[in-house]
């Protein structure tokens, strides 16, 4: 039920039980250990009067009587004298009701052995009503005794002691003494009544209080919950702005603008994409149409209008491998590349793929070396040619004559290691950052020349980590480029 309650609603009342269960426990811890010190003083007073009244016995015959005759004329219901001998038989007795007040038969007899009893008892102002006494190890609950004698009793506090005879020290009888517990009980009761006023007041109030401090304490979750209402696709340069420490809301709030980042840096590149994307099927479309106009534009032979065919051939490859890798790259962006995983040896693809490539390194003058070791792994192979490609074509785009390009594999530490270096021009350290970028050329104008479309690099992240491995570039102006391919080895494909 409480699931449904918001969750200030919630907070509130878990605040509010937590105090009122504070509330119970230490108004109980109080209340008790007040009592029991109440009571164990309030003893101690009733012995104290009890060994004055005692002062006042003597011994006739082996009989105790009271020496003087004032205490038993006192006419005080506060408290009450009785004198018993050996018999149990009441010598003297100042009580409200001497021939209605009972007493336990077991206390007399134990003070006639020796001992000192304590119990209390409870006399009733009607005189129609019977007069009951309890033991002290077994005494009534105080908020009901303080009931009772609120609407018709009187609760006593009651001691039995052994009088002594003092010339051979014998117990000739024994003395009760009780007084009137009213003076601890009505302060107790009064503590309960203050206790049962003031905690629904205080309950209330932390209710109230609660409240408040739920509200300010999520109000960052409702300034987060509102921002996160109104943004849009145009908004999402919107932030934030709360001035909260390094706690769960502080966090929270700094992960929902960390969130609303990576959101408009995922649009931002989306539209630069789509933009760059239009712009690349532009060109050849528009070169084309040109064509056409051109062609259609007069009667011409059949050898030109094959000429103008073939022109249209090559556009139109340009074209459908663009959107071959654009389709890729939209299908790893919705959901992830799955490879079709065999076992091969990367040393034999790579070879594979020199001996392709050598008759263009020669003709362009450079020098294509291979430093393969075997290199066994399970991954897509055709995926990798596609790495090794682009890579091996940019590495050839961007190195001059007489100049060198390595292509290597290995297997070490459990991984396999790709690598492709040259020694071209380099790469500016501003701009190795964003290689990997999607329609991103360090040379724009050369790169379009050579036919490139700046997604030869992004292509290959994909794949790579399609693989679960890693692709970091390295560079140096006028000294060259290294591309580094780590995926899992056979013991390590996840």
């Amino acid at each position: 039920m409480t699931r449904r309650l918001p969750v200030r609603w919630r907070l509130t009342l878990w605040f509010t039980a937590l105090l009122g269960m504070t509330l119970v426990l230490v108004g109980s811890i109080v209340f008790i250990g007040l009592r029991a010190r109440l009571y164990e003083s309030f003893d101690d007073q009733v012995l104290d009067q009890a060994e004055l009244a005692r002062a006042n016995i003597t011994i006739q015959n082996g009989k105790p009587a009271f020496a003087t005759a004032g205490p038993l004329s006192s006419e005080s219901t506060e408290y009450f004298l009785r004198l018993l001998d050996l018999d149990s038989r009441v010598i003297a007795d100042t009580s409200p009701n001497p021939t209605g007040m009972a007493w336990d038969p077991a206390v007399v007899p134990r003070a006639l052995a020796g001992n000192t009893e304590f119990s209390t008892l409870i006399v009733s102002n009607d005189p129609t009503d019977e007069p009951a006494q309890s033991d002290a190890s077994n005494e009534s609950d105080p908020i009901d005794q303080g009931e009772q004698g609120a609407d018709h009793h009187v609760v006593f506090r009651m001691v039995t002691e052994p009088v002594r005879d003092s010339s051979n020290n014998v117990i000739v009888g024994a003395l009760q003494f009780g007084l009137d517990r009213d003076d601890v009980d009505e302060p107790l009761a009064q503590l309960l009544a203050v206790f049962a006023l003031v905690s629904p007041l205080l309950l209330l109030a932390a209710t109230g209080g609660g409240y408040l401090l739920a509200g300010r304490a999520l109000a960052p979750v409702a300034a987060i919950t509102d921002l996160a209402a109104r943004v849009g696709a145009q908004d999402l340069h919107a932030r934030l702005q709360l001035d909260l420490p390094d706690d769960e809301l502080g966090r929270l709030a700094q992960t929902f603008n960390a969130m609303l980042a990576r959101i408009e840096d995922a649009f931002e590149r989306q539209r630069h994409f789509t933009a760059d994307a239009a712009h690349e099927l532009r060109t050849p479309l528009s070169l084309m149409r040109s064509q056409v106009d051109i062609t259609l534009a007069r009667s011409r032979s059949a050898a030109a209008y094959r000429e103008a065919l073939q022109g249209l051939d090559g556009d139109l490859q340009r074209m459908t491998g663009l959107v071959s890798t654009l389709l890729m790259l939209a299908r790893a962006d919705t959901r992830p590349l799955v490879p079709d995983r065999s076992g091969f040896d990367l040393a034999d693809t790579v070879a594979l793929i020199l001996e392709q490539y050598t008759p263009m390194a020669d003709e362009a003058g450079i020098d294509l070396r291979a430093e393969a070791d075997p290199a066994p792994l399970e991954a897509d192979e055709d995926l990798l040619v596609q790495v090794l490609v682009n890579l091996i074509d940019n590495a050839l785009a961007h190195t001059p004559r007489a100049g060198t390009v390595t292509v290597g594999c290995r297997s070490v530490a459990g991984e396999v290691q790709l690598w492709v270096s040259d020694t071209g021009r380099g790469i500016r350290t501003a701009d190795q950052e964003r290689v990997f970028d999607r329609f991103y050329r360090v040379d724009a104008g050369r790169a379009r020349v050579n036919g490139g479309t700046g997604l030869g690099l992004a292509i290959c992240r994909a794949i790579v980590e399609a693989h679960s491995g890693t692709i970091a570039l390295t560079s140096r102006i006028e000294h060259g480029t290294r591309v580094v391919v780590a995926l899992p080895g056979r013991n390590g494909i996840n």
